[in-house]
């Protein structure tokens, strides 16, 4: 007893399975996670070191350059990429694709634990953090009080009030709040008054540190008591700090902090100013857990935060800056949309076609049992709802039937035999399961290289062939079991009934079928003009692909635009914020601008935080512009037309640098910028002259905009050269002379005051008007062993210069990156363009000087000759299904020869669509490749048969493709029909669905008209069938 008959003999129990699967479906779904994207762990890691004061070259020389070395050597290392800033260095490692992250992490703790100890001393330990895109914010409000606080008692508010309820929810990892304002004691020493008492910062440091202490001091027993001893010296006012002693005059009187300082309770200098909707505010960023539901965590916090707002005082706003639930939300339910809409123009065709209700609802009834089934599979699969999850779906959606009319058709094909409804049920599944078993085999066959390719590509792909895949498999399960048990039910007693309806619905199709045998007779005896046609429009589509347009991923309209502006280095943070102010205004004026946020510059703190990314700042003169737009649908303008409008309106600005970020991008490759070229060298200077050089040739290439090179000037910085041989003589090392510099200029945290919960830095620092100029610090008292005062001046030679602001190397190599974004080009003509502006130029490169392409178009190439390689093998898999159908070796050529034909229709409708070549429509081109070879295998084994039953040849290849005519457009309209929603979607997200959609759409148009007459011709060509002198006899008209 096979599935098919056990289905229909046992009517109970296949009824209660199919209910068991509707329960189990229903409760996957409940708990399936919503994200915009499958989970993508990227093999990376970071590691930051800080070490403050320092510049780039000393943290290249005594840091960078180290530990690239020492992580070298660790197992599975792809690249090693770095940027070695002011006091800060930023280690990026990539793995190869397949590396357990979390022991990669721990592979390069245990390497830097050996060598740690050769950094240098006053350097902070190194930090390994891994890198996972799921813990990226998912919502980013701006917080503002209307002028009724300050932003430090604002964020004080959030901190007590807003922070740690958040965080209290599951799924939640952390809730960062961000200010410009933050509190602290300033300790600010009178330089002349440290002097005249003989004193230095070095002794005031260590008075400071040693005080501020609640220590243990033993016990004591008194009578039957057991008492601790404790010594109580923690500061309880700004008085205990200005009582600390820090060294006796010369009569032996104490001296105090308040002999040679001010202590103050104010707020730490302001090198960063943050607006929300042109007012000052605060930040709250809140991010998840990895693992953890965007949709369901974003959900819980923006109901939480709206619940605790209320008890907020009047005036505080909180405002969505980026909303990550939103988006996802937004994008799966229009992917959804194109999944249902797909299936529904299906089942509409089956019932214009059939003209009969019972087939239809059998037939339709397959969709969604199904998709049920599926997301069981994706349940226990560990998959999420997903942008391509979901694109699987609607992809599948019209190839879910295909299964069912094949088996309905051979159903009634035995009802008119005479056959009891029962028997016909059975056997009219049984019959065709090999064949449509092995159709479903060469569709669902094709993923197999994808799901074996590596890098991004299988990360982004696997998820969406794993989906059509069980989808597909569910619908042959459902094909062979319940479409015979729900015709064995809604056919009982209507036998004759279906018979004369079957009848009539024939003699409907039948004029289309013998319009059909004509044409096809023709061609068939001009079967060498037919095919030499085929074959020259197929070079012509060859010929189109080198100038149609190329790119990684289609070009998406985001609903947020983030904007880096850069002056030069040493702007003042009040000239950024002015000329972000500009820019900040004519975005509010923007109708389809929701929300605007900024950030002018930075501190060293927050650098460290953020060293390496691209939306991390590096100083006053840096800012972020972030914008939130309308939803897609409810603009005319994309993203980039709405900032070139933006960027027309702005004043001429000389030496200020507009940068786009694309974090969708970013985040997937994680390449710099759309367009990279990466100089290679050794010495800096040249490598500056190169990369201006190429700036300037390439600038003006259409499409290019933000072209630029991070070998900016650099910091201009005064440097010290110490007398090693006098400062060694009183026992002065350059570290200790330059960190007592440091706390006079920029001061250094020496102990903290604890003011009920907060705990508050104490800075230790030079009053203000001994910060002013460089006289002031060369006069700055250093304390040598023997305890006397000498002047810095009397240690060092002072001189004025420039150091590089960053030092960025690529596998231990210095190099420079010139970056560009693009507007209204693909990325492929773009370039090409600018290997032809460079060509003369990379052969006259210095010697140990060369370039290379990064950016969006290296991960482009390496991800077409993966996708072209997974092609040739399913390919290679696909004939070797059709050969063990066939058992036949030449049979399936007939099929696959409409293979590459099919790429006229490929080529032609991305063309008409003005879509690119991209990694998404590559995957469509694979996906096709298995979908498109299914009728003919339908159509040729139907010849076979009929050659076997001793049809004369000639008839039999007329026959077999006339009786097969409403069966193949029936299945590939279904499919066309599926997937026109995803094809001509213009909705949020449909940048990723649309292209695939739009391959297959006219692939398989293509296709299913070359399987109606190239295949006949192949097929009589291959077996030596001539139709020269054939006339068709009239008992030709009547069908097999």
């Amino acid at each position: 007893m096979n599935i098919s008959e056990f289905s229909v003999k046992r009517k109970v129990t296949a009824s209660m399975i199919v209910m068991i699967i509707v329960v189990f479906g229903l409760i996957s779904v409940s708990r399936l996670g919503l994200d915009l994207m499958p989970d993508l762990e990227f093999p990376t890691v970071s590691v930051i070191t800080t070490y403050r004061g320092a510049s780039s070259e000393d943290i290249e020389s005594t840091i960078t350059e180290n530990i690239e070395q020492w992580i070298s050597s660790v197992k599975d290392v792809k690249k090693i990429t770095s940027t070695s800033s002011e006091g800060v260095s930023a280690i990026r490692i990539e793995f190869e694709w397949g590396t357990n992250v979390d022991f990669a992490a721990q592979d390069v703790r245990d390497q830097l634990g050996l060598y740690s100890q050769f950094l240098p001393e006053n350097a902070d330990s190194p930090v390994v953090v891994k890198f996972d895109v799921s813990q990226l914010p998912i919502i980013f409000y701006g917080i503002t009080a209307n002028g009724t606080m300050s932003t430090y008692r604002l964020k004080k508010l959030i901190e007590d009030e807003i922070k740690p309820r958040l965080e209290r929810i599951d799924g939640v990892a952390s809730a960062l709040v961000v200010s410009s304002d933050e509190r602290e004691i300033r300790v600010e020493v009178n330089k002349n008054a440290m002097i005249a008492r003989n004193l230095s910062l070095n002794q005031v440091m260590m008075a400071l540190a040693a005080e501020n202490l609640n220590t243990p001091a033993g016990d004591l027993t008194e009578g039957h008591e057991s008492l601790i001893v404790r010594a109580v010296g923690e500061f309880k006012s700004l008085e205990d700090i200005e009582k600390v002693v820090v060294g006796l005059s010369q009569r032996g009187e104490p001296i105090y902090i308040k002999d040679i300082a001010q202590v103050k309770d104010t707020f730490k200098e302001t090198h960063t100013v943050g607006r929300i909707q042109g007012e000052r505010g605060v930040f709250l960023i809140v991010n998840k857990r990895s693992g953890a539901n965007v949709s369901a965590v974003g959900k819980k916090v923006k109901e939480e935060v709206a619940r605790l707002a209320g008890n907020l005082p009047q005036g505080i706003k909180f405002t969505s800056v980026m909303d990550q639930d939103d988006m996802v939300r937004r994008v799966t339910s229009n992917t959804g949309n194109t999944a249902w809409q797909g299936g529904l123009l299906a089942a509409l065709l089956i019932f214009l076609f059939l003209r009969n209700w019972r087939p239809t609802l059998i037939i339709s009834l397959s969709i969604p049992l199904s998709v049920i089934t599926t997301f069981i599979g994706l349940y226990f699969a560990g998959y999420t709802f997903n942008i391509m999850t979901l694109a699987g779906l609607a992809l599948g959606v019209g190839m879910l039937v295909d299964n069912s009319i094949v088996v309905i058709e051979n159903t009634f094909r035995h009802l008119e035999q005479g056959e009891p409804v029962e028997q016909a049920s059975v056997v009219g599944a049984s019959e065709v399961g090999m064949a449509i078993t092995a159709s479903t085999l060469t569709t669902v066959i094709v993923f197999l290289p994808i799901v074996f390719a590596t890098g991004i590509v299988a990360k982004l792909t696997t998820t969406m062939a794993v989906t059509v895949t069980i989808a597909l498999l569910s619908s042959l399960f459902v094909a062979l079991t319940i479409v015979p048990l729900f015709s064995s039910i809604f056919y009982r007693g209507k036998g004759s009934e279906v018979i004369n309806k079957n009848a009539m619905r024939e003699a409907r199709f039948e004029g289309g079928r013998r319009l059909y045998r004509k044409i096809l007779t023709g061609a068939l005896k001009k079967r060498k003009y037919i095919l030499g046609g085929a074959i020259a429009a197929f070079i012509v589509s060859v010929a189109i692909i080198p100038f149609m347009k190329t790119e990684f991923l289609p070009e998406s309209d985001q609903q947020s635009i983030l904007l880096k502006v850069t002056l030069p280095v040493g702007t003042a943070i009040e000239e950024t914020d002015r000329v972000i102010s500009q820019a900040e205004k004519l975005f509010l004026q923007q109708p389809e601008v929701l929300v605007v946020s900024v950030q002018a510059g930075s501190s060293a703190e927050q650098n460290a935080m953020g060293a390496g990314g691209r939306m991390s700042l590096s100083g006053q003169h840096e800012g972020l512009i972030i914008v939130r737009l309308v939803p897609k649908e409810e603009r005319k303008f994309s993203d980039k037309e709405i900032l070139e409008r933006v960027r027309k309106s702005l004043p001429v600005l000389t030496n200020v640098k507009f940068e786009q970020i694309n974090m969708a991008s970013s985040a997937i490759t994680g390449a710099a910028a759309p367009v990279e070229i990466k100089i290679f060298g050794k010495d800096f200077e040249l490598l500056k002259q190169l990369a201006d050089n190429v700036v300037y040739k390439i600038r003006d290439v259409e499409g290019l905009r933000d072209v630029t090179h991070i070998l900016t000037e650099g910091s201009p910085e005064h440097q010290f050269v110490l007398d090693r041989e006098r400062a060694s003589r009183l026992g002065l090392s350059i570290g200790q002379i330059s960190d007592l510099v440091l706390t006079g200029t920029q001061g250094k945290v020496v102990n903290r005051y604890r003011d009920g919960k907060d705990e508050i830095d104490i800075r230790l620092i030079l009053a203000e008007e001994y910060r002013e100029s460089l006289d002031e610090i060369k006069t700055l008292p250093l304390t040598s062993a023997t305890g006397k005062n000498v002047y810095l001046s009397q240690v060092s030679d002072w001189q004025r210069g420039v150091g590089p602001l960053k030092i960025t190397r690529e596998n231990q190599l210095r190099e420079v990156s010139v970056t560009a974004n693009i507007i209204g080009r693909d990325l492929g003509s773009v370039i090409r363009d600018i290997r032809e502006r460079l060509a003369g130029f990379e052969d006259e490169l210095p010697e140990g000087y060369f370039i290379e392409y990064g950016g969006d178009y290296e991960e482009m190439v390496d991800t077409f000759k993966i996708l072209l390689a997974a092609l040739a093998v399913a390919v290679l898999l696909i004939y070797m299904v059709m050969a063990a159908q066939f058992e036949h070796f030449l049979h399936p050529f007939v099929v696959m020869f409409t293979l590459p034909l099919a790429l006229i229709g490929i080529v032609f409708s991305l063309l008409i669509a003005g879509q690119s070549i991209s990694l998404v429509s590559l995957v469509g081109v694979i996906i096709l490749a298995g979908v498109a070879v299914n009728n003919g295998i339908v159509m040729i084994d139907y010849m076979n048969q009929l050659i076997r039953r001793g049809v004369e040849k000639r008839k039999a290849v007329i026959e077999g493709a006339v009786t097969r005519l409403r069966p193949v457009l029936l299945t590939a309209l279904t499919t066309i029909l599926g997937v026109v929603p995803m094809a001509l979607s213009r909705s949020s997200g449909s940048e990723i669905r649309s292209p695939m959609g739009m391959v297959m759409l006219g692939g398989l148009t293509v296709c299913t008209f070359l399987t109606l007459f190239i295949i006949p011709i192949m097929y009589s060509l291959i077996n030596r069938i001539s139709f020269k002198d054939y006339q068709p006899e009239k008992s030709d008209q009547e069908t097999t």
